[in-house]
């Protein structure tokens, strides 16, 4: 199913904001939008991608599990692939015996749903699924 849908970003924790600035900076980044997730607490920083690139999602906690991720030192958490309908996609996925992170999609930090597929399900590689409004 996923190989027919584009990936929309790729979602790395960073531990702090500053780390998240100093991130973009370093790899010449300029910062899209962002906003905050109440349910997973945490802000999320889109990038600009480039060339038609893939945009690369920022995630910094300010509590909960994301906090511990990777022992505290962030790296890689996500990847995110845009569906049309997220609702027939959680479908799908429930159909493959698998399972989402949450019973319905959630309001994501910009102008789209999301839910995630639970990493016991994908053998532990983060799959978002976004659908934009």
């Amino acid at each position: 199913m996923f190989s027919q849908y584009r990936l929309h970003h790729v979602g790395m924790i960073s531990p702090s904001l500053d780390e998240a600035e100093r991130f973009m900076q370093t790899f010449e980044l300029e910062e899209d939008y962002r906003g905050f997730v109440d349910p997973w607490h945490c802000w999320c920083i889109f990038t600009k991608a480039a060339n038609g690139g893939t945009p690369i999602e920022l995630v910094v906690a300010t509590d909960g599990p994301l906090l511990r991720f990777n022992k505290g030192a962030g790296g890689v958490h996500h990847f995110a692939f845009e569906v049309p309908d997220i609702r027939a996609a959680m479908a799908w996925v429930e159909s493959q015996e698998m399972r989402m992170i949450e019973p319905e999609p959630i309001k994501g930090a910009g102008d789209f749903w999301c839910n995630f597929l639970s990493p016991a399900s994908t053998r532990g590689i983060q799959v978002e699924l976004v659908q934009p409004f």
